[in-house]
């Protein structure tokens, strides 16, 4: 598959269509808010989806997002918090791992999103396409 240039003819990789399409979170005084994604990462493929999508989506905009692994507790939860951040929970399934973890710190998050909520099945571990991961990063950003 060919990459797309975008409109100013950048060449494929220097600027991804996605990037210009993320809507902007603002706090009071008008500055863009940044984004911690606690994510389940749990054993089945729901729990991996969400560990690779907020990963991902970490990795490609590290100035508004940055990921963290709900099984590692909740001190990159408190850090963010600290910092600014708001906090999106990424649950995989209705066991509700990461939220779980949250209430136990007493922590409560701005969002709330799970990914069998959004149309992906819980299923076999293995079963983690690409597809999958794109589409729970469209979600994050849409919330």
């Amino acid at each position: 598959m060919e990459a797309k240039q975008n409109e100013q003819n950048e060449p494929p990789g220097q600027k991804e269509p996605f990037l210009e399409s993320l809507p902007e979170t603002n706090n009071s005084s008008g500055k863009r808010r940044n984004t911690l994604i606690f994510a389940c990462s749990g054993l089945s493929n729901t729990g991996k989806l969400t560990m690779q999508a907020a990963s991902t989506l970490a990795f490609r905009r590290p100035d508004l997002y940055r990921a963290a692994a709900a099984l590692k507790g909740t001190d990159a939860v408190e850090d963010a918090l600290s910092e600014g951040f708001r906090v999106l929970v990424l649950d995989g399934c209705t066991d509700r791992c990461a939220t779980k973890k949250l209430d136990e710190a007493g922590i409560q998050a701005e969002v709330y999103l799970m990914v069998t909520e959004i149309g992906i099945e819980k299923t076999r571990p293995l079963d983690v396409k690409p597809e999958y991961i794109e589409k729970i990063i469209r979600a994050v950003k849409e919330a």
